[in-house]
């Protein structure tokens, strides 16, 4: 099975599970991912990078909130328009976001839509550099045992985690209906080193 066969196979198998079990399952994977905060006090601030989720995806929105409350800087990610893409090297950057401004970004509103610089608020919803992230939660569609993940197919995380820092934290979420026997993958795809799924 190629890459688009499977992509549309395995996210019909997500939109089947209903609602409250996709709502269970994702808080199974938050409170997993909370383990991972540990205990707060007078450290060194830390961010994490999550995603807003679409459709059937495992949300990792407690997590986000529960972050929040333990001190941690949270971050969203903001696609670039084409001329930023051009600049940057890169097709997303992550935005940090307060628990109070969550619903006024529009990145988190329309996650897929590409935003020039100047049409975000940067001083509200600054631009964290990449090797400034302690942990970054990744969206994916499907994973084997070996930790290949396949995507969307834009390949925005596999050209944005190889600039985070070596000692940032790179888990990614699903439920376990996402995982396969195999994942095909090309050079550029990169294997998640952590998958947690419920």
């Amino acid at each position: 099975m190629d890459k688009a066969e499977l992509r549309r196979a395995v996210i019909a198998r997500r939109d089947a599970l209903d609602l409250d079990m996709r709502a269970a399952k994702s808080a199974a994977v938050c409170a997993r991912l909370v383990e991972l905060l540990g205990g707060s006090g007078p450290v060194a601030p830390r961010t994490v990078a999550v995603y807003a989720a679409m459709g059937s995806e495992a949300d990792p929105a407690a997590f986000a909130a529960a972050a929040a409350k333990h001190g941690w800087r949270v971050a969203y990610p903001c696609m670039f328009s084409a001329a930023d893409t051009v600049a940057s090297g890169q097709r997303m950057c992550m935005r940090a976001v307060t628990a109070g401004d969550a619903s006024e970004a529009p990145f988190i509103a329309h996650p897929t839509r590409a935003f020039a610089a100047t049409d975000v608020d940067s001083s509200r919803f600054p631009i964290v550099p990449a090797e400034a992230l302690d942990m970054i939660v990744v969206p994916l569609v499907a994973f084997d045992h070996t930790g290949a993940r396949l995507g969307y197919g834009g390949g925005c995380y596999d050209r944005y985690l190889p600039t985070l820092s070596p000692a940032c934290q790179i888990i990614g979420i699903a439920f376990d209906e996402q995982r396969v026997d195999h994942v095909p993958t090309d050079t550029h795809d990169l294997p998640l080193p952590h998958i947690i799924s419920a």
